[in-house]
């Protein structure tokens, strides 16, 4: 510490090297903290936001089996429980092993639900 001391100019110069480090350091920390804060809040307000689809009843207008295996029979129907970006948490409707998660594209495909960020919250 004195030999830093000494390179500034003595105690007075160490004392003002620090405030000023302090300073630019308490500032560029401040900013970034205002400007991550703001993204932090904005994702938690995308993830609360409700799902617009939630509770609505989908009809099957085509066969088809999703990449788990679940298998969709063209006239059957199912009911969107909860949204979260492209995974869709469905209830077939008159089956008994429920729920299940369905990416937003494949049920595009295979019934009336909407394609792309309709199915999003916003």
């Amino acid at each position: 510490m004195t030999t830093l001391a000494k390179k500034v100019g003595g105690p007075v110069g160490l004392l003002a090297a620090t405030l000023g480090a302090g300073y630019v350091i308490g500032r560029t920390t401040e900013a970034g903290g205002k400007r991550g804060g703001g993204a932090l809040k904005n994702a938690i307000k995308r993830r609360k936001a409700p799902c617009e689809l939630k509770d609505k009843v989908f009809a099957v207008r085509a066969d088809g089996t999703d990449d788990q295996g679940l298998e969709f029979k063209a006239g059957a129907e199912y009911r969107v429980l909860e949204c979260s970006d492209d995974a869709i948490l469905i209830e077939l409707i008159g089956n008994d092993d429920n729920p299940h998660v369905v990416s937003d594209a494949f049920l595009a495909t295979i019934s009336d639900f909407p394609a792309g960020p309709a199915a999003d919250e916003d």
